[in-house]
Protein backbone atom coordinates (compact mmCIF):
# COMPACT_ATOMS: atom_id res chain seq x y z
CA UNK A 1 0.00 0.00 0.00
CA UNK A 2 1.47 3.35 -0.90
CA UNK A 3 2.37 5.25 2.19
CA UNK A 4 0.54 8.60 2.17
CA UNK A 5 2.48 10.74 4.62
CA UNK A 6 5.59 12.35 3.36
CA UNK A 7 9.40 13.08 4.79
CA UNK A 8 11.45 14.91 3.00
CA UNK A 9 15.19 14.85 3.65
CA UNK A 10 17.13 17.54 1.87
CA UNK A 11 20.96 17.58 2.42
CA UNK A 12 22.25 21.75 1.94
CA UNK A 13 25.95 21.79 1.33
CA UNK A 14 27.52 24.98 2.09
CA UNK A 15 29.91 25.05 -0.42
CA UNK A 16 32.85 27.19 -0.41
CA UNK A 17 35.94 24.81 -1.99
CA UNK A 18 39.22 24.11 0.25
CA UNK A 19 40.49 26.02 3.07
CA UNK A 20 43.78 25.50 4.52
CA UNK A 21 44.07 26.41 8.20
CA UNK A 22 47.96 26.36 9.14
CA UNK A 23 48.75 25.55 12.95
CA UNK A 24 49.39 29.09 13.72
CA UNK A 25 46.18 29.88 12.12
CA UNK A 26 44.46 27.54 14.47
CA UNK A 27 46.33 28.68 17.78
CA UNK A 28 45.38 32.81 16.42
CA UNK A 29 41.88 31.04 16.02
CA UNK A 30 41.60 29.56 19.86
CA UNK A 31 43.26 33.13 21.54
CA UNK A 32 40.61 34.57 19.74
CA UNK A 33 37.84 32.73 20.94
CA UNK A 34 39.48 31.98 24.63
CA UNK A 35 41.95 34.67 25.48
CA UNK A 36 44.73 31.77 25.76
CA UNK A 37 48.34 32.63 24.59
CA UNK A 38 49.81 28.61 23.66
CA UNK A 39 52.86 27.70 21.66
CA UNK A 40 51.47 26.66 18.28
CA UNK A 41 52.87 23.56 17.87
CA UNK A 42 51.11 19.78 17.23
CA UNK A 43 52.27 18.19 20.77
CA UNK A 44 50.48 21.28 22.36
CA UNK A 45 47.40 20.74 19.92
CA UNK A 46 47.11 17.40 20.93
CA UNK A 47 47.22 17.74 24.78
CA UNK A 48 44.49 20.64 24.66
CA UNK A 49 42.73 18.14 22.01
CA UNK A 50 42.93 15.27 25.47
CA UNK A 51 42.14 17.28 27.40
CA UNK A 52 45.27 17.59 29.39
CA UNK A 53 46.46 21.10 29.70
CA UNK A 54 45.41 22.65 33.13
CA UNK A 55 43.57 25.59 31.38
CA UNK A 56 40.24 26.91 31.97
CA UNK A 57 37.41 26.01 29.96
CA UNK A 58 39.65 23.02 28.67
CA UNK A 59 36.17 21.17 27.56
CA UNK A 60 35.00 23.65 25.78
CA UNK A 61 39.08 23.96 23.84
CA UNK A 62 39.02 20.86 22.81
CA UNK A 63 35.31 20.91 21.18
CA UNK A 64 36.08 24.07 19.61
CA UNK A 65 39.79 21.89 18.47
CA UNK A 66 38.11 18.42 17.55
CA UNK A 67 40.13 16.72 15.45
CA UNK A 68 37.53 15.61 12.58
CA UNK A 69 36.76 19.65 12.46
CA UNK A 70 40.30 20.20 11.70
CA UNK A 71 40.29 17.58 9.17
CA UNK A 72 39.98 20.21 6.39
CA UNK A 73 40.00 19.48 2.36
CA UNK A 74 43.11 21.63 1.31
CA UNK A 75 42.89 21.97 -2.25
CA UNK A 76 40.87 20.49 -5.30
CA UNK A 77 42.62 16.83 -5.22
CA UNK A 78 41.91 16.33 -1.61
CA UNK A 79 38.02 17.67 -2.47
CA UNK A 80 37.89 15.44 -5.55
CA UNK A 81 38.97 12.45 -3.97
CA UNK A 82 35.86 12.92 -1.84
CA UNK A 83 33.68 13.90 -4.16
CA UNK A 84 34.35 11.13 -6.99
CA UNK A 85 33.17 9.04 -4.13
CA UNK A 86 30.38 10.20 -2.52
CA UNK A 87 29.13 11.64 -5.99
CA UNK A 88 29.22 7.86 -7.47
CA UNK A 89 26.15 6.02 -7.91
CA UNK A 90 27.64 3.14 -5.68
CA UNK A 91 28.26 5.48 -3.07
CA UNK A 92 24.52 6.79 -3.34
CA UNK A 93 22.52 4.07 -3.56
CA UNK A 94 24.47 2.62 0.04
CA UNK A 95 21.79 5.22 1.30
CA UNK A 96 18.24 4.46 -0.64
CA UNK A 97 15.10 5.79 -0.02
CA UNK A 98 11.78 4.25 0.49
CA UNK A 99 11.38 5.14 -3.60
CA UNK A 100 14.64 3.32 -4.48
CA UNK A 101 16.33 6.33 -5.11
CA UNK A 102 20.03 7.44 -3.51
CA UNK A 103 21.00 10.40 -2.01
CA UNK A 104 20.72 13.63 -3.76
CA UNK A 105 22.96 16.79 -2.94
CA UNK A 106 21.96 20.43 -2.50
CA UNK A 107 25.83 22.39 -3.45
CA UNK A 108 25.34 26.18 -1.73
CA UNK A 109 28.34 27.51 -3.80
CA UNK A 110 29.92 30.54 -2.28
CA UNK A 111 31.84 33.45 -4.94
CA UNK A 112 35.03 34.22 -2.90
CA UNK A 113 35.25 37.85 -3.94
CA UNK A 114 36.08 41.26 -2.39
CA UNK A 115 39.06 40.10 -0.34
CA UNK A 116 42.55 41.86 0.08
CA UNK A 117 43.87 38.97 2.38
CA UNK A 118 43.50 35.12 2.22
CA UNK A 119 44.88 33.55 4.55
CA UNK A 120 43.47 30.26 4.48
CA UNK A 121 44.40 29.69 0.83
CA UNK A 122 40.52 30.03 -0.72
CA UNK A 123 40.13 30.07 -3.98
CA UNK A 124 39.53 33.58 -4.47
CA UNK A 125 37.45 34.43 -7.90
CA UNK A 126 34.16 34.72 -9.75
CA UNK A 127 32.44 31.38 -10.70
CA UNK A 128 35.88 29.18 -9.47
CA UNK A 129 33.62 27.02 -6.93
CA UNK A 130 30.55 27.49 -9.09
CA UNK A 131 31.83 26.20 -12.30
CA UNK A 132 34.05 23.48 -10.17
CA UNK A 133 30.70 21.78 -9.34
CA UNK A 134 29.23 22.24 -12.70
CA UNK A 135 31.50 20.19 -13.92
CA UNK A 136 31.74 17.51 -11.13
CA UNK A 137 27.39 17.27 -11.73
CA UNK A 138 27.79 16.86 -15.31
CA UNK A 139 31.17 14.20 -14.94
CA UNK A 140 28.63 12.09 -12.53
CA UNK A 141 25.19 12.79 -14.30
CA UNK A 142 23.30 12.96 -11.34
CA UNK A 143 19.94 14.94 -10.07
CA UNK A 144 22.17 17.21 -7.93
CA UNK A 145 21.02 21.37 -8.24
CA UNK A 146 23.46 24.45 -7.32
CA UNK A 147 21.98 26.66 -5.00
CA UNK A 148 22.82 29.86 -3.67
CA UNK A 149 25.68 31.40 -0.84
CA UNK A 150 27.23 34.16 0.26
CA UNK A 151 29.17 35.37 2.70
CA UNK A 152 28.74 39.13 3.20
CA UNK A 153 32.73 41.07 3.27
CA UNK A 154 34.24 42.24 6.87
CA UNK A 155 35.98 45.63 7.47
CA UNK A 156 39.20 43.92 7.06
CA UNK A 157 38.53 42.23 3.95
CA UNK A 158 40.08 39.53 5.00
CA UNK A 159 38.78 35.77 3.28
CA UNK A 160 38.70 33.88 7.09
CA UNK A 161 36.33 36.82 8.93
CA UNK A 162 32.86 36.51 9.57
CA UNK A 163 30.07 39.12 8.99
CA UNK A 164 26.55 39.86 8.68
CA UNK A 165 26.19 43.00 6.89
CA UNK A 166 24.47 42.89 3.16
CA UNK A 167 24.15 46.30 2.94
CA UNK A 168 28.02 46.93 3.14
CA UNK A 169 28.84 43.98 1.04
CA UNK A 170 26.47 45.05 -2.05
CA UNK A 171 28.60 45.87 -4.63
CA UNK A 172 30.31 42.36 -4.50
CA UNK A 173 26.89 40.76 -4.17
CA UNK A 174 25.77 42.28 -7.15
CA UNK A 175 28.46 41.23 -8.87
CA UNK A 176 28.32 37.29 -8.11
CA UNK A 177 24.66 37.45 -9.42
CA UNK A 178 25.30 39.11 -12.92
CA UNK A 179 28.54 36.58 -13.48
CA UNK A 180 26.06 33.85 -12.63
CA UNK A 181 23.11 35.43 -14.78
CA UNK A 182 24.76 36.55 -17.05
CA UNK A 183 27.38 33.85 -18.10
CA UNK A 184 25.60 30.64 -16.91
CA UNK A 185 21.88 31.96 -17.64
CA UNK A 186 21.40 30.85 -13.67
CA UNK A 187 19.02 32.58 -10.91
CA UNK A 188 18.97 31.76 -7.09
CA UNK A 189 15.96 30.00 -6.05
CA UNK A 190 17.45 28.56 -3.08
CA UNK A 191 19.56 30.48 0.05
CA UNK A 192 21.45 28.85 2.92
CA UNK A 193 22.80 31.79 4.92
CA UNK A 194 26.69 32.53 4.65
CA UNK A 195 27.46 32.20 8.55
CA UNK A 196 23.88 31.02 9.23
CA UNK A 197 22.83 34.24 9.93
CA UNK A 198 20.07 36.41 8.64
CA UNK A 199 19.54 40.26 9.56
CA UNK A 200 17.02 42.87 7.97
CA UNK A 201 19.23 43.62 5.15
CA UNK A 202 19.69 40.29 3.92
CA UNK A 203 16.40 39.23 4.64
CA UNK A 204 15.03 42.25 2.36
CA UNK A 205 16.97 41.18 -0.30
CA UNK A 206 15.95 38.07 -0.32
CA UNK A 207 12.26 38.95 -0.73
CA UNK A 208 13.02 40.92 -3.64
CA UNK A 209 14.02 37.82 -5.52
CA UNK A 210 14.29 34.32 -3.67
CA UNK A 211 11.59 32.34 -2.71
CA UNK A 212 12.84 29.49 -0.65
CA UNK A 213 15.20 29.78 2.72
CA UNK A 214 17.14 27.08 4.32
CA UNK A 215 18.72 28.92 7.50
CA UNK A 216 16.62 28.49 10.36
CA UNK A 217 18.37 26.76 12.63
CA UNK A 218 16.05 26.96 15.96
CA UNK A 219 16.50 23.92 18.04
CA UNK A 220 13.94 22.16 20.51
CA UNK A 221 16.85 22.26 23.34
CA UNK A 222 18.98 25.50 22.78
CA UNK A 223 23.00 24.49 22.70
CA UNK A 224 24.39 27.54 21.32
CA UNK A 225 25.11 29.13 24.36
CA UNK A 226 27.83 26.41 25.23
CA UNK A 227 29.80 28.11 22.45
CA UNK A 228 31.34 31.39 23.86
CA UNK A 229 32.20 32.84 20.38
CA UNK A 230 28.70 31.99 19.34
CA UNK A 231 26.43 32.79 21.93
CA UNK A 232 24.20 35.25 22.45
CA UNK A 233 23.23 35.35 18.87
CA UNK A 234 26.13 36.47 17.54
CA UNK A 235 26.03 34.74 14.54
CA UNK A 236 23.13 32.42 13.06
CA UNK A 237 20.47 34.10 16.04
CA UNK A 238 17.35 31.85 15.47
CA UNK A 239 16.29 31.06 19.45
CA UNK A 240 12.83 32.77 18.77
CA UNK A 241 12.54 30.73 15.02
CA UNK A 242 9.67 28.53 14.66
CA UNK A 243 11.32 24.91 16.44
CA UNK A 244 9.18 22.82 13.92
CA UNK A 245 10.57 20.89 10.87
CA UNK A 246 8.47 22.89 8.33
CA UNK A 247 8.43 26.20 6.41
CA UNK A 248 7.11 30.04 7.48
CA UNK A 249 6.48 33.26 5.98
CA UNK A 250 8.62 35.80 8.26
CA UNK A 251 7.45 39.00 9.27
CA UNK A 252 8.47 41.93 7.64
CA UNK A 253 10.31 43.16 11.57
CA UNK A 254 11.44 40.03 12.22
CA UNK A 255 12.85 37.27 10.14
CA UNK A 256 12.17 35.10 13.51
CA UNK A 257 8.57 35.85 13.54
CA UNK A 258 6.08 33.99 10.89
CA UNK A 259 4.81 36.99 9.35
CA UNK A 260 3.48 37.97 6.03
CA UNK A 261 6.29 37.93 4.05
CA UNK A 262 6.23 36.19 0.72
CA UNK A 263 9.45 33.81 0.92
CA UNK A 264 9.74 31.08 2.94
CA UNK A 265 12.00 29.74 5.69
CA UNK A 266 12.91 26.43 6.49
CA UNK A 267 14.59 25.18 9.00
CA UNK A 268 18.11 23.17 8.32
CA UNK A 269 20.45 22.18 11.45
CA UNK A 270 24.10 21.26 11.05
CA UNK A 271 26.43 17.55 10.97
CA UNK A 272 29.78 17.61 11.64
CA UNK A 273 29.94 20.48 13.64
CA UNK A 274 30.27 22.26 17.31
CA UNK A 275 26.88 23.60 17.58
CA UNK A 276 23.19 23.70 16.44
CA UNK A 277 23.70 19.58 15.72
CA UNK A 278 21.04 17.63 14.63
CA UNK A 279 20.35 14.59 16.97
CA UNK A 280 18.08 11.48 17.26
CA UNK A 281 15.77 13.85 19.55
CA UNK A 282 15.64 16.45 16.34
CA UNK A 283 15.31 13.71 14.04
CA UNK A 284 12.31 12.27 15.92
CA UNK A 285 10.42 15.44 16.08
CA UNK A 286 10.50 15.36 12.70
CA UNK A 287 8.96 12.32 12.06
CA UNK A 288 6.37 12.89 14.75
CA UNK A 289 5.45 16.00 12.35
CA UNK A 290 5.35 14.06 9.90
CA UNK A 291 3.22 11.49 11.59
CA UNK A 292 0.42 14.19 12.89
CA UNK A 293 0.38 16.63 10.24
CA UNK A 294 1.19 14.16 6.81
CA UNK A 295 4.51 16.15 5.60
CA UNK A 296 7.78 17.54 6.95
CA UNK A 297 10.86 18.50 5.35
CA UNK A 298 13.97 17.33 7.70
CA UNK A 299 17.13 19.36 6.62
CA UNK A 300 20.45 19.24 7.35
CA UNK A 301 24.14 20.92 6.32
CA UNK A 302 27.67 20.64 6.79
CA UNK A 303 30.63 22.40 4.79
CA UNK A 304 32.33 20.93 1.37
CA UNK A 305 35.94 21.54 2.83
CA UNK A 306 35.42 18.70 5.27
CA UNK A 307 35.41 15.02 4.73
CA UNK A 308 31.50 14.54 4.25
CA UNK A 309 31.84 10.92 4.22
CA UNK A 310 32.31 10.71 7.90
CA UNK A 311 29.12 13.31 7.92
CA UNK A 312 27.02 11.22 5.83
CA UNK A 313 28.23 7.97 7.43
CA UNK A 314 26.73 9.20 10.52
CA UNK A 315 23.58 10.65 9.99
CA UNK A 316 21.99 8.33 7.39
CA UNK A 317 21.67 5.48 9.08
CA UNK A 318 20.58 7.33 12.03
CA UNK A 319 17.34 8.46 10.23
CA UNK A 320 16.81 5.27 8.52
CA UNK A 321 16.76 3.68 11.94
CA UNK A 322 14.42 6.09 13.74
CA UNK A 323 12.21 5.86 10.37
CA UNK A 324 12.15 2.14 11.10
CA UNK A 325 9.30 3.17 13.54
CA UNK A 326 7.04 5.20 11.50
CA UNK A 327 5.81 2.47 8.94
CA UNK A 328 3.52 5.24 7.44
CA UNK A 329 5.70 7.40 6.57
CA UNK A 330 7.34 7.44 3.21
CA UNK A 331 11.21 9.22 3.24
CA UNK A 332 11.89 10.63 -0.09
CA UNK A 333 15.34 11.94 -0.85
CA UNK A 334 14.85 15.64 -2.21
CA UNK A 335 16.49 18.58 -3.85
CA UNK A 336 15.92 21.59 -2.11
CA UNK A 337 13.76 22.95 -4.27
CA UNK A 338 11.20 19.93 -4.94
CA UNK A 339 11.03 19.52 -1.18
CA UNK A 340 9.07 22.87 -1.03
CA UNK A 341 7.15 22.89 -3.97
CA UNK A 342 5.76 19.12 -2.45
CA UNK A 343 5.18 20.52 0.74
CA UNK A 344 3.57 23.65 0.31
CA UNK A 345 1.72 23.55 -3.43
CA UNK A 346 0.15 20.74 -5.78
CA UNK A 347 2.17 19.55 -8.70
CA UNK A 348 -0.73 21.00 -11.11
CA UNK A 349 -0.45 23.94 -9.66
CA UNK A 350 2.81 24.75 -9.51
CA UNK A 351 3.32 23.77 -13.51
CA UNK A 352 0.00 25.49 -14.50
CA UNK A 353 1.17 28.63 -13.00
CA UNK A 354 4.58 28.57 -13.69
CA UNK A 355 6.18 32.17 -15.11
CA UNK A 356 6.52 33.02 -18.14
CA UNK A 357 8.05 36.41 -19.60
CA UNK A 358 8.76 38.10 -23.16
CA UNK A 359 10.44 41.26 -23.87
CA UNK A 360 10.25 44.05 -26.94
CA UNK A 361 12.98 46.65 -28.07
CA UNK A 362 11.72 49.91 -29.21
CA UNK A 363 13.34 52.93 -30.57
CA UNK A 364 12.46 56.11 -28.87
CA UNK A 365 14.66 58.54 -30.25
CA UNK A 366 16.73 57.75 -32.97
CA UNK A 367 18.99 60.82 -32.79
CA UNK A 368 20.12 60.15 -29.31
CA UNK A 369 20.43 56.46 -29.36
CA UNK A 370 17.52 55.77 -27.05
CA UNK A 371 15.93 52.45 -26.89
CA UNK A 372 13.11 51.36 -24.47
CA UNK A 373 13.02 47.84 -23.10
CA UNK A 374 10.25 46.26 -21.99
CA UNK A 375 9.20 43.14 -20.06
CA UNK A 376 6.00 41.44 -19.98
CA UNK A 377 4.10 38.53 -18.04
CA UNK A 378 2.99 35.91 -20.10
CA UNK A 379 2.34 33.51 -17.16
CA UNK A 380 2.22 33.41 -13.46
CA UNK A 381 3.45 36.41 -11.26
CA UNK A 382 7.26 37.44 -10.56
CA UNK A 383 8.60 36.49 -7.24
CA UNK A 384 9.44 39.88 -5.78
CA UNK A 385 8.41 43.27 -7.18
CA UNK A 386 10.16 43.18 -10.17
CA UNK A 387 12.63 40.93 -12.61
CA UNK A 388 16.58 41.27 -12.28
CA UNK A 389 18.21 43.02 -15.31
CA UNK A 390 21.83 41.89 -15.93
CA UNK A 391 23.94 43.43 -18.40
CA UNK A 392 27.41 43.40 -19.61
CA UNK A 393 29.61 46.33 -21.49
CA UNK A 394 31.64 45.18 -24.78
CA UNK A 395 34.46 46.81 -22.58
CA UNK A 396 33.41 43.26 -20.01
CA UNK A 397 31.69 45.57 -16.97
CA UNK A 398 28.75 43.76 -15.54
CA UNK A 399 25.74 46.34 -14.22
CA UNK A 400 22.37 46.29 -12.90
CA UNK A 401 19.69 48.44 -12.49
CA UNK A 402 16.16 48.43 -11.49
CA UNK A 403 13.31 48.55 -14.07
CA UNK A 404 10.66 51.01 -14.41
CA UNK A 405 7.00 49.76 -13.25
CA UNK A 406 4.68 50.19 -16.23
CA UNK A 407 1.92 47.93 -14.86
CA UNK A 408 2.08 46.49 -10.97
CA UNK A 409 3.75 42.91 -11.44
CA UNK A 410 2.88 42.45 -15.19
CA UNK A 411 5.56 44.34 -16.83
CA UNK A 412 8.07 46.61 -16.30
CA UNK A 413 10.45 48.90 -18.84
CA UNK A 414 13.89 50.40 -19.13
CA UNK A 415 15.17 52.65 -21.90
CA UNK A 416 19.01 52.35 -22.23
CA UNK A 417 20.40 56.25 -23.12
CA UNK A 418 22.83 59.06 -21.92
CA UNK A 419 21.17 58.42 -18.44
CA UNK A 420 22.04 55.06 -18.26
CA UNK A 421 24.06 53.33 -20.54
CA UNK A 422 23.87 53.42 -24.56
CA UNK A 423 22.28 49.96 -26.58
CA UNK A 424 24.90 50.01 -28.56
CA UNK A 425 27.57 49.53 -25.69
CA UNK A 426 26.14 46.40 -24.57
CA UNK A 427 27.44 42.93 -25.04
CA UNK A 428 24.97 41.05 -23.37
CA UNK A 429 21.70 41.89 -21.73
CA UNK A 430 19.36 39.25 -19.81
CA UNK A 431 16.61 39.40 -17.23
CA UNK A 432 16.25 36.92 -14.78
CA UNK A 433 12.87 36.00 -12.27
CA UNK A 434 11.35 33.36 -10.15
CA UNK A 435 7.94 32.93 -9.39
CA UNK A 436 7.07 31.97 -5.83
CA UNK A 437 6.63 28.16 -6.87
CA UNK A 438 10.47 28.00 -7.43
CA UNK A 439 10.27 28.20 -11.21
CA UNK A 440 12.64 30.15 -12.69
CA UNK A 441 12.76 32.32 -16.06
CA UNK A 442 15.94 34.12 -17.70
CA UNK A 443 15.33 36.18 -21.03
CA UNK A 444 18.44 36.78 -23.18
CA UNK A 445 17.44 40.06 -25.32
CA UNK A 446 18.81 39.71 -28.40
Amino acid sequence: MKKQKKLFLVYCIDTEGPLNESINATFERLEQIFGLKIEPKDSNLKLLQDQKLNIPNKKEVAKVLGKNLLLYNKNWKEIDSMLNEIMSQKYRNEYKDDRGLGLIYNWHCLDHVGYETNPRDRDLGYGRVFNHYLNKISEHNCKDKIHWHFHPIAFNKSAATSATSYSNSMYHLHQILLHRVIDHNWFPVVNRAGFHTIRQDSSLFMEQWIPFDYSNQAEFNITENQQRDLNEGRFGDWRRAPKEWKPYNPSHDDYQAPGQMNRFTTKCLNIGTRLRLLTDSEIEKAFELASEEGKAILSFTNHDFRDMRKDIEDIYPRIFKIAKKYKDIEVIHSDAIDAMQKYLYSSDEVDRNSLKMDYKLSERNSESDSIRLEIETLNGKVFGSQPYLAMKTLSGEYLNDNFDEFKSKKSWSYTFDTQTVHFSELESIKVAANDKYGNTEIIHVK
